[in-house]
């Protein structure tokens, strides 16, 4: 893994556009370690008969509503473990199957990668991680939750504009995205979008628990919804880290490609001056997910 020192070009263009990309932040081998590591977690964990074949979909999420899985038990309470997120079309219609390979099937997997499987831990909690929060002066820096992207092939779907902020609220403080794909991402397969400078307009629109606990439900108002014209892909070779402000507009396209776009990503927020409230989906526990890296 490269240890990652930002220069003062890197910090201001990375205060300049809301992302940054870092070339080279994993080697290829280590790609193939996480992408094999990743269906030891699916064969080790994933119980089909009784899952409840959660789908993950952001569409609503444009238009301030909750999406279907965000008013699950299964959802809320996964911020602590490993839980799976089909895509849509994963299971047939016709006979509720899965209608591909179960490595293809799941969306993704969330949300304590970074505690319960060694080798993503090594990476989400490493001091090249830990040096990239010193060369933002991220104080108390807490990494309170990760995620497995699978984009397969002709099946991963579209993620719609949003700032991530919506959905971590830390405050006030900063909010840190952490993204590493794992297969080069291109245009055709799924590459991420983004506003550049979009992240000095605040989010205005977040995802709150229910004070009953049974869902969520977006308050406020969308300003994730800039014209086409305005986002600029970034396209990456695989073991690149892309450092995205919690604040700046992002998307992804549908995988319409033959090939993969596998990443990992986790989010770090500035945990010095932060109010993690309530209103968060995801809730600390005795399991000791949200880790303060220094």
């Amino acid at each position: 893994m490269k240890d990652v020192t930002l220069s003062t070009e890197q910090v201001q263009k990375f205060k300049q556009d809301g992302y940054l990309i870092i070339e080279n932040f994993l080697p290829a081998s280590q790609c193939e370690l996480l992408k094999e590591k990743i269906k030891d977690v699916i064969d080790q964990n994933l119980n089909l008969e009784t899952h409840p074949r959660t789908l993950f979909t952001t569409y609503q999420a444009n238009k301030a509503e909750p999406d279907a899985h965000m008013m699950t038990d299964y959802f809320l309470n996964s911020g602590d473990g490993i839980n799976f997120f089909f895509e849509e079309g994963a299971f047939s219609k016709e006979t509720g199957e899965l209608a591909c390979s179960k490595y293809h099937a799941v969306n993704k997997i969330g949300h304590a990668l970074h505690t319960d499987v060694p080798e993503f831990k090594e990476v989400a909690q490493s001091e090249a991680v830990k040096n990239v929060c010193r060369s933002l002066e991220i104080k108390k820096p807490t990494l309170p939750q990760s995620m497995y992207i699978f984009k397969s092939p002709g099946l991963g779907g579209e993620v719609t504009p949003h700032k991530d902020n919506s959905f971590l609220h830390t405050g006030g403080t900063r909010l840190l995205g952490l993204w590493i794909p794992l297969d080069d991402a291109m245009k055709d397969n799924g590459c991420l979008w983004f506003i550049p400078g979009s992240h000095r307009e605040a989010a205005t629109l977040f995802m709150n628990r229910k004070d009953d606990n049974t869902g969520c439900v977006f308050v406020g108002e969308n300003n994730s919804k800039q014209g086409d014209e305005e986002y600029v892909p970034a396209e990456v070779k695989r073991g690149s880290l892309v450092l995205i402000d919690g604040d700046v507009v992002h998307k992804s396209y549908p995988n319409t490609s033959s090939r993969s776009r596998n990443a990992f990503t986790f989010h770090l927020y500035e945990g010095e001056g932060a109010n993690w409230g309530a209103t968060n989906w995801n809730q600390p526990t005795d399991k000791g997910t949200f880790v303060e890296l220094y």
